[in-house]
């Protein structure tokens, strides 16, 4: 069952995040522990990050073993997405692998946006002021 929250910031930016955990126990911890670290890696992204879906699921159910733990995150911001999986043996390391990973690129992605928008905002015109 998919769970939503929604952060808000002091400036009043809500940012909606929904989390689905399939064939884990403990899925409401580790929704819990997710949702703790997507607002952490993305709180201060949130006039750009409109909406993220994270989706934990144990590939190989209960009998596997091994690196079978995946976090799938798919990040929709004001004029892209960004999708990240992350693979391991343990979840709560997975998703705290990938929330670093994804507050690096998020922040990586908005530089590069903010430089293309210097490169087009044109030079301010000079005018001398007469005295």
């Amino acid at each position: 069952m998919p769970i939503q929250w929604t952060f808000q910031n002091a400036k009043e930016i809500r940012m909606e995040v929904q989390i689905k955990a399939k064939g884990l126990p403990a899925a409401k911890t580790l929704r819990t522990h997710a949702a703790r670290r997507i607002q952490g890696a993305l709180g201060r992204f949130g006039h750009v990050v409109q909406s993220v879906s994270v989706r934990l699921s144990d590939i190989n159910g209960p009998r596997g073993g091994g690196a079978d733990k995946l976090c799938r995150i798919v990040i929709e911001m004001k004029n892209r997405s960004l999708v990240m999986e992350e693979l391991g043996d343990d979840m709560r390391r997975v998703i705290d692998r990938i929330t670093e990973r994804v507050q690096h690129n998020v922040g990586r992605q908005i530089e590069k946006l903010a430089a293309i928008n210097r490169k087009l905002m044109p030079e301010p015109a000079l005018v001398p002021i007469r005295a």
